[in-house]
C-alpha cells in the first residue's frame, strides 16, 4: 500500500508543478470525468441509459429514445447537479462535511419522493415510500446470492451512527495520520456499511469519496460499471475484516485517474481506446433524434402511433378498469371524436375501425374521447348507481396528449415517435381505479 500511495503522491506533485493550468486543458479533463462518472455511478445502481444517451442528456438535454423511465432521466441529470455541489463544496477548505450536506446530496440525486418495490421481513412483496434526504424508515438489509441476509445499520441506530461517522471524519482530519486517498476510501466504506438512506447509498458514497479527494487536491475517480464484480468483491472482503483490500482497490483507481488528470493538464489526449466508438454512437443517436423529432401528424404517422402506443395503452387501461366489472350489471366502452361507437374488442374490431378511419380521413388535429361506463351497482340496494370514467387523447400537428378531464393536472404529452411507457400507463390506470373505488365507497357510505 505504501508504494501505491507514494506513486499517487508523485503523480499529484508532478501535476501541481505544472500550475497554473491552461483552463481549456482542465476543462477537457472535467468534460471527460463528468460524463464517465455520471454514466458509471448510475450504471452501477441499475440505470439502463447507454453511454451515448447519457452524453446526449447531459450535454444537449435530449435523449432520442423512449425506452427509459422518467425517473432514470431525472436522476441522471440530478446526479450531475450533485456532482457540481460536491465539487464546489470541496474547493472551500473551511467547509467541513456535515450530515446536512450529506442529506442534501441524497435529496438532490433522488429528486422527489417515489414508491419502490421491496420485500417484507418474511419475503413478501411490498411497496415503500422513498423520501429523498431522509434517513431510512425501514430496514434496508439485502439478500445475498447464497440466500443469507446481510445486515446494515438498523433504523434506530442510523442517526447516532451518522453522528459518529461525522465525528470520526473530523478526528481523522485533525490527526492527519491517514493519507487523503485512504481517508476517502474509508469514508466510502463506512458510509456504505451504515447504508443510512432508503435509496441511493452507493451513489452518495461515491460522491462523498470524491469530495475528499478533491478537498485534498487529488483527481476524482470513477468506478467503472464494467468492473462492478471486482468493486463489490473488494467491498465484501472489507465486510469480512480485510478493509485494506478495499482501500487498495480505491488507491489503484485513484492512480489511474491521477494519470488521466496529469495527461489532460499537459494538453495530451485523455481519450480511451473505445472513445472513438462512443463518439460514433453518439453521432448516430443525434442524427436519429433529429430525424424522429421532425415527425408531424399524417395518415402514416397516426397509423404507426396507434399501433405502437395508443392501442397498448387502451388495452391496458380497459383491462385494469375491468377490476370493477363484477361489481356492476353492465359495462360499456365508448368513443367519440372522429367517428363514434362502442368498443367491443380493442385488438380486432376497434383496430380495424381505426385503420379504416385513418386510411380515409383528411388529417388535421382532432380529439378522441373514451368512456368506460359501469352501469348498475349489483348485489346492493344501490342498483341505480353507475360510474363513468372519461379520458381523452388529443392529436395536434406535432404531438399527442393523454388527458383525464376530471383532473386537468393528470396528463402527459408525447411526440409522435414516442410511446407511452408501461410506468406511465400503470400510473394513469392507478388514478382512474382509485377515483372509481372512492366513488363506490362514497355510494355505499364507507367514506
Amino acid at each position: 500500500m505504501e508504494i501505491l500511495l507514494q506513486l499517487i503522491d508523485e503523480l499529484k506533485n508532478g501535476a501541481d508543478a505544472l500550475k497554473p493550468y491552461k483552463e481549456e486543458y482542465e476543462q477537457n479533463f472535467w468534460r471527460k470525468f463528468r460524463l464517465e462518472f455520471n454514466y458509471n455511478s448510475n450504471h452501477l445502481e441499475g440505470s439502463t441509459l447507454t453511454y451515448g444517451h447519457t452524453q446526449l442528456l447531459l450535454m444537449f438535454d435530449k435523449v432520442g429514445s423512449d425506452s427509459y423511465t422518467l425517473r432514470e432521466l431525472e436522476e441522471m441529470k440530478a446526479h450531475d447537479v450533485a456532482l457540481r455541489l460536491v465539487k464546489e463544496a470541496a474547493q472551500d477548505p473551511n467547509n467541513l462535511l456535515t450530515e446536512k450536506f450529506i442529506k442534501e446530496i441524497n435529496q438532490t440525486i433522488l429528486v422527489r419522493p417515489f414508491y419502490k418495490e421491496a420485500e417484507t421481513f418474511d419475503g413478501q412483496p411490498t411497496r415503500r415510500l422513498i423520501e429523498p434526504g431522509q434517513y431510512k424508515k425501514h430496514p434496508n438489509n439485502v439478500r445475498l446470492e447464497n440466500g443469507e441476509i446481510f445486515h446494515y445499520a438498523s433504523v434506530a441506530e442510523t442517526p447516532a451512527l451518522m453522528g459518529d461517522f461525522i465525528e470520526w471524519i473530523r478526528t481523522e482530519e485533525q490527526k492527519k495520520e491517514l493519507h487523503p486517498v485512504q481517508l476517502a476510501a474509508l469514508v466510502h466504506y463506512k458510509f456504505v456499511r451504515i447504508h443510512p438512506f432508503d435509496d441511493s447509498n452507493g451513489r452518495t458514497s461515491r460522491l462523498l469519496m470524491n469530495y475528499f479527494l478533491l478537498r485534498y487536491g487529488y483527481a476524482p475517480i470513477v468506478i467503472n460499471s464494467s468492473d462492478k464484480k471486482n468493486y463489490l468483491a473488494a467491498l465484501n472482503r472489507a465486510d469480512s475484516g480485510d478493509i485494506n483490500s478495499f482501500v487498495n482497490y480505491i488507491i489503484n483507481q485513484a492512480i489511474r485517474w491521477q494519470q488521466t488528470y496529469t495527461k489532460a493538464i499537459k494538453g495530451e489526449s485523455v481519450e480511451d481506446v473505445d472513445d472513438v466508438d462512443k463518439e460514433i454512437k453518439l453521432l448516430k443517436h443525434r442524427i436519429d433524434y433529429t430525424q424522429e423529432k421532425e415527425k408531424v401528424l399524417s395518415n402514416q404517422v397516426l397509423k404507426k402511433t396507434y399501433h405502437n402506443s395508443i392501442e397498448p395503452f387502451l388495452i391496458r387501461i380497459i383491462e385494469r378498469m375491468s377490476t370493477f366489472d363484477s361489481y356492476f350489471l353492465r359495462k360499456e366502452v365508448t368513443f367519440s371524436g372522429v367517428g363514434s361507437g362502442v368498443i367491443n374488442e380493442v385488438e380486432n374490431s376497434f383496430r380495424q375501425y381505426v385503420e379504416h378511419i385513418v386510411e380515409n380521413m383528411v388529417i388535421s388535429p382532432f380529439t378522441w374521447k373514451f368512456s368506460i361506463i359501469h352501469r348498475n351497482l349489483s348485489k346492493t340496494r344501490n342498483v341505480s348507481f353507475s360510474y363513468t370514467t372519461n379520458f381523452e387523447i388529443n392529436f395536434t400537428k406535432t404531438y399527442y396528449e393523454v388527458k383525464y378531464p376530471q383532473k386537468p393536472d393528470i396528463s402527459f404529452k408525447k411526440l409522435y415517435h414516442q410511446v407511452i411507457s408501461e410506468n406511465e400507463i400503470e400510473d394513469f390506470a392507478r388514478i382512474l381505479l382509485k377515483d372509481e373505488l372512492n366513488a363506490i365507497k362514497i355510494e355505499l357510505g364507507d367514506l
